[in-house]
């Protein structure tokens, strides 16, 4: 059984050895995290399908058809590992991992990282946005990182430098949760353009920042 399906396996509930999932640093507090003995001794994750919307999910197959690599044959084992990727925090190691065993004929590392790290980024920013709007949040400010918003910073392309550009200029300005930041004609989300390394600071009612 190759690597691919034993991930698509797994995750349909079909049996077979479970790979062991390792959280990103970076996952949210609020996920589900047990511990239990594996024979890898490492810990596996259990998600909450909650931190995962519809809208999440239309998102996430729209992008996945937009990748010229992969085509019908490959969207659905590649839907399911996406999907729990973003599920445990946006663990983008499984992601690429399930890529590379596609075996593709023109797929490199490079550009299977870059596929993964997109597909994790744009729904990570739609997830914060959902998980904003839930809590009241209607209104945050967009926080430039002091880093450029290039997909290659050392040798940034026309289009790195235009959003880059477009990014700095949105530092410190406020935007309305639901809708996004009016960037270059386009409704964004901080982390949803690939190479973007904005964040947020949400506005509280009565509070201001926070």
């Amino acid at each position: 059984m190759s690597i691919l399906s034993k991930f698509v396996a797994v995750f349909r509930g079909s049996g077979g050895a479970k790979p062991a999932i390792v959280p990103d640093r970076a996952m949210d507090p609020a996920l589900d995290i047990r511990f239990p003995a594996s024979a890898h001794g490492l810990p596996t994750v259990r998600f909450d399908p909650k931190q995962v919307t519809e809208a999440v999910k239309v998102d996430l197959r729209k992008n996945i058809n937009k990748i010229k690599e992969f085509d019908a044959a490959h969207f659905d084992q590649i839907y399911i590992v996406a999907l729990e990727a973003i599920s445990v925090g946006g663990n983008r190691a499984i992601l690429f991992d399930a890529i590379m065993a596609l075996n593709l004929p023109d797929m490199t590392k490079q550009r299977a990282g870059e596929i993964s790290h997109s597909i994790i980024r744009k729904a990570n920013a739609l997830i914060n946005r959902d998980r904003q709007l839930s809590l009241g949040i209607q209104y945050a400010t967009w926080m430039y990182s002091g880093a450029p918003c290039c997909v290659n910073p050392k040798k940034p392309s026309a289009k790195d430098i235009r959003q880059d550009a477009a990014h700095k200029a949105a530092d410190g300005k406020r935007y309305e949760v639901a809708k996004g930041m009016l960037l270059n004609g386009r409704y964004k989300w901080p982390g949803q353009d690939l190479g973007c390394r904005c964040v947020h600071k949400s506005i509280i009612p009565g509070i201001g920042e926070g």
